[in-house]
């Protein structure tokens, strides 16, 4: 019954359809959601081919790299899980074949370092990865209010003074405001104070 249900959840067209036109679309929620259903799955396909930790996790965020980039061309024959494995195929072959992890079609690392849009695409999955342990933490020290400011400011990178308008608030009551969170957050996110600063000044 369990494994039935989790076919069922592998196979919705509907969904997966959905996801795809609201990432081409610029949500970047929906990638979040793809990312967090997929990745337990992902890491583990990967892993069973590799046999070692580290390598498949680099493996699995060059897996969501490239599903990133390629979900403008996703028409949905198959399933998006399926398409993703597909990735992950592609990529264990290619660290096979090449022995570097960052290897990616036909460039090798050097040639990546010269597309900057790849380490972009990267570090957002990465940031949002981060931020979901942000909410978690900040669930039980933080107002509701207080964590749609943190979200507007650092999930969709606004800036100060669209925040105040949007919450009603003045723009130093949003500083006082997001200063509070990230004390709150320092201790239960130990890496965060880099990857914020570096989405605040892209706002």
């Amino acid at each position: 019954m369990q494994s039935e249900q989790k076919r069922k959840n592998d196979n919705d067209p509907e969904r997966d359809r959905a996801w795809a036109e609201r990432v081409r679309a610029g949500d970047q929620a929906a990638f979040s959601e793809i990312y967090a259903a997929f990745f337990p799955r992902v890491y583990a396909f990967i892993y069973k081919r590799i046999r070692d930790q580290a390598e498949a996790e680099d493996l699995t965020q060059e897996t969501f790299v490239q599903l990133y980039r390629s979900l403008p061309s996703y028409e949905g024959r198959s399933s998006l899980l399926t398409w993703t494995f597909g990735i992950a195929h592609n990529v264990c072959s290619r660290y096979f074949r090449h022995c570097s992890r960052w290897m990616v079609g036909p460039r090798d690392a050097r040639e990546i370092e010269d597309h900057p849009s790849d380490a972009a695409i990267e570090s957002r999955i990465d940031a949002t990865h981060l931020l979901e342990r942000c909410d978690e933490v900040l669930e039980n020290g933080r107002r509701s209010a207080h964590r749609e400011i943190f979200r507007l400011r650092y999930a969709e990178s606004q800036s100060i003074r669209s925040i105040a308008q949007q919450v009603g608030k003045s723009s130093e009551a949003v500083k006082v405001s997001l200063r509070r969170s990230r004390n709150l957050l320092v201790d239960g996110v130990p890496e965060l104070e880099i990857i914020l600063d570096t989405v605040a000044q892209g706002a």
